[in-house]
């Protein structure tokens, strides 16, 4: 996949975010569907992980439960790596979680050019919009803390929702079109 290439493929790139920064057990359909893939693909690929050691995984009756193999001596690294080059969504909707006021926020530049599959050079940063009015503090500590956490510079861009839905400035336009992915869903706001 474009963002990541040491993958053979987007999907496994998916799962392995799934479940390794997850941290939960699931069934190959939950995480099919977590994952918006086929579910038979899905269990291909985690039948390869399984085969590799990355995943490990038990059955419930008919359900095949899988997570990730905490137990590999190459757990810590493979997580350490999956967290940085594909963790930023799940990472930053866990930081930016208990900042009030966030309409919605997503990941849009590089990064999210590469994840939807757009051709080009390594993301050196993360581009994060912040659509509502939070608080300029608890955003920035929850920003600082994703950083470090994914071991690159999170460079927050503040919106208001108004300016968002109406302004037809070139740098909301330019932000409109191109790449986005979501990081916290949209929340109906009072007006």
């Amino acid at each position: 996949p474009p963002l990541f290439p040491l993958l053979r493929s987007d999907l496994q790139a998916r799962i392995l975010a799934r479940v390794l920064l997850g941290g939960g057990e699931e069934s190959v359909a939950e995480l099919a569907a977590a994952i918006e893939a086929d579910p038979g693909n899905t269990a291909r690929e985690v039948f390869r992980l399984e085969q590799g050691g990355v995943l490990t995984s038990r059955r419930v009756g008919r359900t095949k439960l899988v997570r990730a193999n905490a137990a590999a001596a190459f757990y810590r690294p493979l997580y350490d790596l999956v967290t940085i080059v594909l963790g930023p969504v799940p990472v930053l909707a866990e930081r930016l979680a208990s900042v009030e006021g966030i309409v919605f926020a997503d990941v849009f530049g590089s990064w999210a050019a590469r994840y939807r599959g757009e051709e080009g050079p390594a993301p050196a940063d993360i581009d994060l919009r912040v659509v509502g009015s939070p608080d300029r503090d608890d955003l920035h500590d929850a920003v600082v803390e994703a950083s470090q956490q994914l071991n690159r510079e999170v460079n927050p861009v503040v919106v208001s929702q108004q300016r968002w839905e109406t302004s037809d400035d070139g740098f909301i336009v330019e932000l409109r079109a191109r790449p986005r992915v979501p990081v916290l869903p949209r929340v109906q706001e009072a007006r």
